[in-house]
């Protein structure tokens, strides 16, 4: 860019194709003072009341990729550091884009890039989960568009290998080749020209994993039919879970087959010193074991909760109010505010699991989510000696997960049934929230009841369980992070090999009859 180019006299297309070009060669030139430049002109951009939502989201989408350039420029595309400023920008700019109002009227083409990028750095900060949905959002849009493909590839090879299972690390890299193979067809459609050189790597990697394992008896028991149950009802259970990917099983990240229908995700073999445990067992088990039941009991109370049609008996002669605004008083509305709940409560648990076994010495009672990753009374909060440059990647997605409820700037970019999470859970669990049938007159918006009043919230129905089950599935992506994370810290504190005598306490699994 000419230094005295004017850009008060450009026109929005002309400042947006300068702002491109910048960052682009920023990117290939390491020149941080040109990415600054974008940066500044992006700004004023921003404030033209004549931008349209369009070029707005596409602007979000070139920030993004100053911010990464930045990460670059830094050196910090690839540390270990957990709280990196130009990565929270990345990941802002990102979802800004994705939840802006006029996202749906953007080229597909770009959203595939940017639903690609998105996955990628959450893939990066430990969150696959969500990584993967981000990847599969871009491939429903194109099925064959490469990034997406490749990166979804390498993306289940990295979250296989943070798997304790070393059958479930196998189908992972089945996934994987097949991913990484189809990105490397002759049909598979990339972005630039750039990109496409990158196609013989990826069939190099297909071919390694290729080598590595069985690929058609990998296939066999992955597609293998599993039963869901004997009656219709469980069978039905059971599939709304597989097809919302809701099973405490990594194998439900992967695919919808039925071998993925049970909660089989527990906590890898721990190793304690018997001064430790004496001859119990670790109670890390148990505690786990309490969370787990609770998630899938929340789930069930969920399924219940939006899938009841006919009144229940507890409810007769309650003696209720009509408040003339079509309110929802019922058990399966009080299911699934329960289920909101319950799930929602296990972030606290997980944050009192990490404060013991990571050994991070918060007081019991200063002990939650939020704070339990942060030096206690620092002004300004700065993130813990435990955890800084701590290279346990489940971990630290742990931490950029609590930063989506707690933090104003993560909640005002996140997907709509996202917003306001811990606001809802607070009115749920100590106020007033009241729940109004919708029958599409507005009452879907999620607002204060009262003008200034701080009594209460009211949400429609539908809001409510699309809210509730947006929570079930983060609930079930921390305790699957916290398995990893477990697992890495295992692999870090008994390398193989190290000296010692080590005993071994077997443990059976509970029978499912006569837990009642």
């Amino acid at each position: 860019m000419n230094r005295h180019t004017d850009i008060d006299a450009l026109t929005n297309n002309e400042v947006m194709d300068l702002i491109a070009q910048m960052v682009d060669l920023a990117a290939d030139t390491q020149d941080g003072k040109l990415t600054t430049q974008a940066l500044d002109i992006s700004e004023k951009l921003i404030q033209r009341e004549t931008l349209t939502g369009e070029k707005r989201v596409l602007l979000h989408y070139f920030r993004a990729n100053a911010y990464e350039n930045r990460l670059a420029h830094a050196s910090q595309s690839q540390a270990w550091g957990w709280d990196i400023p130009h990565l929270r920008d990345v990941l802002l700019e990102l979802r800004r884009a994705v939840g802006h109002s006029d996202w749906p009227y953007l080229d597909q083409f770009r959203q595939c890039q940017i639903y690609t990028n998105l996955g990628t750095k959450l893939n990066s900060i430990g969150r696959p989960v969500e990584a993967l949905s981000a990847w599969n959002r871009a491939l429903s849009l194109n099925p064959k568009f490469a990034m997406a493909l490749a990166n979804r590839g390498h993306g289940l090879q990295h979250y296989g290998q943070a798997l304790y299972d070393d059958g479930h690390f196998g189908l992972f890299l089945l996934g994987a080749h097949d991913s990484l193979s189809a990105a490397s067809a002759e049909d598979a459609v990339f972005d630039s020209l750039e990109n496409c050189y990158l196609k013989p790597n990826f069939a190099a990697v297909a071919g390694e994993i290729a080598n590595d394992i069985d690929l058609t008896t990998a296939r066999k028991i992955l597609y293998q039919e599993f039963g869901l149950g004997k009656s219709r009802a469980e069978r039905a259970y059971r599939s709304w879970c597989l097809d919302n990917r809701l099973f405490l099983n990594p194998l439900n990240d992967l695919a919808t087959f039925s071998i993925a229908a049970r909660d089989i995700l527990h906590l890898p073999s721990l190793t304690v010193g018997l001064e430790e445990s004496g001859p119990e067992p670790p109670a890390a088990y148990g505690f786990y074991n309490q969370m787990k039941q609770e998630f899938v009991s929340a789930r069930w109370l969920y399924y219940e909760g939006i899938t009841g049609t006919t009144a229940h008996f507890s409810d007769n002669d309650t003696h209720l109010y009509d408040t003339l605004n079509i309110p929802s008083y019922s058990l399966d509305t009080e299911k699934t505010k329960i289920a909101f709940r319950m799930a929602y409560s296990l972030f606290d648990k997980i944050a009192f699991f990490i404060n013991d076994y990571f050994k991070v010495g918060l007081p019991e009672c200063h002990v939650s989510f939020r704070s339990v990753w942060y030096q206690r009374n620092s002004n300004p909060k700065s993130l813990s000696d435990i955890f800084q440059d701590r290279q346990n990647w489940p971990l630290r997605g742990l931490f950029w997960l609590s930063r989506d409820l707690y933090e104003p700037e993560f909640q005002e970019t996140s997907e709509p049934d996202a917003e306001g999470l811990a606001h809802l859970r607070n009115h749920l669990e100590h106020k007033y929230c009241q729940v109004h049938e919708d029958l599409g007159i507005s009452y879907s918006q999620f607002a204060t009841s009262r003008k200034d009043s701080p009594l209460g919230v009211r949400i429609g129905r539908d809001m409510l369980e699309s809210k509730g089950l947006y929570i079930l599935k983060l609930a079930r992506s921390a305790l699957i992070y916290l398995s990893l994370a477990v697992h890495q810290e295992e692999a870090d504190r008994n390398p193989v090999g190290k000296d010692g005598l080590i005993g071994l306490m077997p443990l059976s699994v509970c029978k499912d009859r006569g837990r009642y």
